[in-house]
């Protein structure tokens, strides 16, 4: 049965979202996990049916966590009349009746509005006084715990955010060791540069790159360790492009070597009903910008397209009108500062 130490131990855990060996940027499945390790270890140390955690407030969606048999927990009309920082039984609990299954039930505050509900549901013979204290023993740490828990959830939303628009964009970073290693790399990143350029990690950790690209690498990585201060350019991959500027930065509180690396853009890979509903284009009109966007000629798009080349100028004329923009400079201007690439 889990004493007090190790249900706070799984508390932490699970509000900055680690196991062992693992770092806070884990999966959401995991983390997820996490937080039912922690009602799991309380349910078996209380001997509770159900437990449940769960976060809410007016106005905003409620998020929680239950393990155990089904329970949606007291009332919300219930837990709005419930003390902050009190454990309840099921004969106190406010405006929920003189009887029911046993429970026992603590509610925190979390900030102006948030709060916390911590519950839990046996059948039978009622919780013991100690069940209770279980839960006044983590009175203390609710607030520091859900409170951080939140904020790390936050940052996580935003660097994801992030994430996805630097993706989008072409965009990524690698963390290299000094032997040319990958030790950590953008989310995603290795997939997007295996479908784009077939570039891959080797089972010894480091990229699957051409020799001559490979041996750039090994030159820049050494010039920049030995030489603090010091940027340098690789082009990883020439079709399409990929280059890596690669530096000394200040990641976990340490130097490190890292590239920032930024890949071609396709504008035929994107939908072509998005790229018509952008620019008020017709789907040929689409096709023949995207082809402009990508540094096609019109004789090169035609081509591509299957058109004859009198019918790609025809449709130029019609895309600059509606463009408004004056010629295939204008349309590469036009597509490559727009938002069609974030959807």
């Amino acid at each position: 049965m889990p004493d007090e130490t190790e249900i706070l131990a799984a508390l932490f855990a699970a509000s900055l979202g680690l196991t062992e060996g693992s770092s806070p940027q884990g999966s959401a499945a995991a983390r997820e996990d996490l937080w039912h390790g922690f009602l799991s270890r309380l349910a078996a140390a209380t001997q509770a049916e159900s437990a449940l955690l769960r976060l809410g407030g007016p106005g905003r969606p409620a998020t929680g966590w239950q393990v155990g048999a089904d329970w949606d927990g007291p009332a919300e009309a219930v837990v709005e009349r419930m003390r902050s920082g009190r454990v309840y039984s099921q004969i106190d609990l406010p405006g929920a009746g003189p009887s029911g299954p046993p429970l026992r039930a603590l509610r925190w505050r979390l900030g102006r509005e948030a709060r916390v509900l911590l519950a839990l549901r046996r059948r039978g013979e009622d919780f013991r006084a100690v069940d209770g204290l279980q839960l006044s023993n983590l009175i203390p740490y609710l607030g520091v715990v859900l409170g951080g828990w939140r904020q790390l959830e936050e940052e996580r939303a935003r660097a994801l955010l992030d994430g996805q628009i630097a993706a989008a964009l072409g965009g990524g970073w690698i963390l290299f060791a000094p032997s040319g290693q990958v030790s950590a790399m953008a989310e995603g990143l290795e997939a997007r540069l295996q479908v784009l350029a077939g570039l891959s990690l080797r089972a010894d950790g480091r990229l699957s790159l051409p020799e001559e690209a490979a041996q750039a690498l090994r030159l820049a990585l050494a010039a920049v360790a030995q030489q603090p201060g010091t940027v340098r350019q690789v082009v990883l991959s020439t079709e399409p492009r990929v280059e890596l500027r690669l530096g000394l930065q200040t990641v976990g509180g340490e130097l490190q070597l890292t590239g920032r690396l930024r890949h071609a853009l396709s504008a035929r890979a994107l939908p072509c009903d998005r790229l018509a509903r952008a620019f008020g284009l017709s789907r040929s009109e689409a096709r023949l910008a995207a082809c402009l966007c990508d540094g096609l000629s019109l004789a090169g798009a035609a081509q591509v397209l299957g058109w004859t080349l009198e019918t790609a100028r025809s449709t130029s004329k019609q895309i600059y009108a509606r463009m408004e923009v004056s010629g295939q400079p204008g349309v590469l201007r036009r597509m490559l500062e727009s938002g069609v690439w974030l959807d």
